[in-house]
């Protein structure tokens, strides 16, 4: 609770002062105040799973459906000179389960000198894949997929303390972006770095004309003495069909090795190199766009992904299938509701587990501000 005022008093003169908006300290010096919430409905089809997707065999009490709020996010961002800016995600969220190492999403201090030319400092996500290039308000489907997550905790992508160095190559016949950062490799909300070790991960993104891009990631780094590394490539095809019909299409590949799993072990006997993870996900998306009314765009999207976090040895395969409908009543998903249907099959059902067979409905209401 004391964690929970202590947010609230930081944004308390903001909340107040600044009607949500802008707050203007100088001609050069800005900040800007913008916030996102997301809320969902989870309905279980299967008697025996909850709506986290746990299997139950006993006689305990658990819900079936239930409402949530999956995200309330607070969002400062200071333009402090025409080169650095300086940026704080929170999300408070959070809360509503174990807030230890979480709330505190985005911290962080921007150098830009030109296109080429960019640094950046603090708790941010690293470059290493498609879904690194959008907010989570922007997903096509009802989240980021799980291979996101899976890499995320093995720290290559998700919130991550560093620093790193990018720009942009525009005025070629191939236009290029470029990242590489370095980075503790703790996850994020750490106060300390537990070992001397470090993640380096990198990414090139090709633009292969005006409705492709080729993205390729990869890194390697040590975890408490352990070497890791991990690759991937993406695939991101969009097009403006007509006035009113848009497609695009996003896919992506990658690997690595799951240090989680690997000091997970009670006593670590089997090499770092033999607990190792990949996926692939692919997700066609088709919009509609309305004019003069207020709803503004349909889309329908449908995600296939493949996902086994130990293929090397008792690996359970998980593969997941999600068709969505979402309506937009503003411009940039200000105003969103999806709905879809989340579909899990695992390899191998494991009773009481997540690792079980599941139908799940998902509503989705959306407002960015």
């Amino acid at each position: 609770m004391k964690q929970r005022y202590l947010y609230l008093l930081l944004f308390l003169p903001f909340l107040t002062n600044a009607q949500g908006i802008n707050v203007a300290l100088s001609e050069k010096n800005k900040i800007n105040f913008s916030g996102m919430l997301q809320t969902q409905f989870n309905y279980s089809l299967d008697n025996d799973v909850d709506i986290t997707g746990r299997h139950h065999t006993g006689t305990e009490h658990f819900s079936h459906n239930s409402f949530s709020v999956k995200r309330a996010r607070l969002q400062l961002s200071a333009a402090i000179n025409d080169r650095i800016n300086a940026v704080m995600l929170v999300n408070f969220g959070d809360f509503t389960g174990n807030p230890q190492n979480k709330v505190l999403e985005n911290a962080y201090i921007r150098y830009s000198v030109n296109d080429y030319v960019n640094f950046q400092f603090g708790q941010f996500r690293p470059q290493f894949g498609q879904e690194d290039n959008y907010p989570v308000d922007f997903v096509r489907s009802i989240d980021y997929s799980n291979q996101y997550y899976l890499f995320g905790s093995n720290s290559w992508q998700s919130f991550q303390i560093g620093a790193s160095y990018f720009g942009e190559i525009k005025n070629s016949s191939i236009p290029l972006k470029y990242y590489i950062g370095v980075y503790n490799g703790n996850n994020r909300n750490q106060t300390g770095d537990n070992d001397d070790g470090k993640i380096v991960p990198a990414r090139l993104v090709f633009g292969l004309g005006k409705s492709t891009f080729l993205g390729l990631s990869a890194g390697a780094g040590k975890n408490m003495g352990q070497k890791i590394w991990a690759y991937g490539a993406d695939i991101d095809y969009k097009k403006q069909l007509n006035e009113r019909w848009n497609v695009e299409f996003v896919s992506e590949y990658k690997q690595g090795i799951n240090s989680v799993a690997y000091f997970d072990q009670t006593d670590p006997v089997i090499p770092v190199s033999h607990f190792a993870m990949r996926g692939i996900y692919l997700q066609p998306n088709v919009g509609y766009g309305f004019k003069n009314t207020r709803l503004k765009s349909l889309e329908f999207a449908l995600r296939y992904e493949y996902l086994d976090a130990d293929f090397k040895q008792n690996g359970n395969a998980r593969q997941s299938y999600i068709p969505m409908v979402s309506a937009s009543f503003a411009e940039a998903y200000a105003i969103r509701v999806q709905m879809g249907l989340l579909m899990d099959r695992y390899e191998n059902n494991i009773p009481n587990t997540t690792q079980y067979n599941t139908n799940r409905i998902i509503c989705q209401v959306q407002a960015r501000f």
